[in-house]
């Protein structure tokens, strides 16, 4: 299970509950991404990423080497 492997490799028991220390259990896994943003947003917890501008463009500017003519 996901949580033995966290307690694992980074120590962490996901399974205990902050409040009173007892142990939790997993009553559902929800897979679906549509159902997962609604309730996140429901929750206020559901940030839209903001469009990333488009990459920065660079003029190049070629000028011809006549150095190895020399």
């Amino acid at each position: 299970m996901w949580a033995i492997l966290m307690k694992k490799v980074w120590d962490i028991d996901a399974l205990k509950c902050p409040q009173c220390g007892g142990r939790m259990n997993v009553v559902s896994v929800i897979e679906r991404p549509s159902v997962i943003m609604r309730i996140l947003d429901h929750l206020e917890l559901w940030e839209e990423e903001e469009p990333k501008p488009p990459p920065e463009t660079l003029e190049m500017v070629c000028e011809p080497d006549t150095d190895y003519l020399s």
